[in-house]
């Protein structure tokens, strides 16, 4: 129950607020299985769930906005693939958990003092944000606060946040692909897991679809702002 808990948090997640959320999902698993295995079972359950998002919010997003974060992540991807097995997964989950939840507090205390203001990015960095969310991603499946505190500081429209993160994560999950079936963290045992537990990603979508529609604007901010927060700060208690 607990892991099909966190694999519906993934469709919640990604359809409905496009934060850190879904990451809540490898701990959750890692209940039901060695943590190895769990998170080679995630990551074909999160593809999955980038198709239907990608589906639900299909030409909703803004391909500029991702455009350099993109080029990035290819870097990240193969940076961390050098390291995978070495890097300590509790020290990186805790140096997410501190910088997202520093840089949440400061969107929301910057929001509050200058609730107009819109973060212009440049293109650098764009592609650090990018490598940032490659490494972190592919060791931890823990990139979603990253690219989310870039989006949200440039108040794009909750749709179009909704699916431009979809288009991200697509990109960058499909990159993941061939690095975990070489390192044997896919393989058949481990889709075969996915499968069983792939129906709760189109419930976890349609929950999500359902609360992105209800929640006006100002409220959707005020969620994702505070679901960054708990996010941010299971992972700085170490996850």
């Amino acid at each position: 129950m607990l892991a099909f808990l966190g694999v519906f948090l993934i469709g919640l997640s990604k359809a409905g607020f496009a934060t850190g959320l879904g990451m809540l999902s490898t701990p959750l698993m890692t209940q039901a299985l060695p943590a190895r295995e769990a998170i080679g079972v995630i990551l074909p359950l999160l593809c999955l769930a980038d198709v239907f998002t990608l589906a639900v919010y299909w030409r909703k997003w803004d391909l500029r906005l991702v455009a350099w974060p993109l080029a990035g992540t290819a870097i990240g991807i193969a940076l961390a693939t050098g390291f995978v097995s070495s890097i300590s997964d509790l020290a990186l989950r805790r140096s997410i958990g501190a910088i997202g939840l520093a840089l949440t507090l400061l969107l929301v205390v910057r929001n509050r003092l200058h609730p107009h203001a819109v973060y212009r990015p440049r293109p650098w960095h764009g592609v650090l944000v990018g490598i940032a969310a490659g490494v972190s991603s592919t060791i931890a499946h823990a990139a979603g606060p990253i690219l989310a505190l870039f989006l949200l500081a440039q108040r794009l429209e909750k749709t179009s946040f909704v699916a431009t993160t979809g288009v991200f994560f697509t990109a960058n999950n499909l990159l993941k692909v061939p690095p975990y079936v070489a390192t044997g963290l896919i393989d058949g045992t481990t889709l075969a897991l996915s499968l069983r537990y792939a129906a709760a990603v189109p419930l976890g979508i349609a929950a999500g679809w359902w609360a992105n529609r209800l929640l006006p604007q100002r409220h959707f901010d005020a969620v994702v702002a505070g679901l960054m927060i708990v996010t941010s700060i299971h992972l700085l208690l170490g996850g």
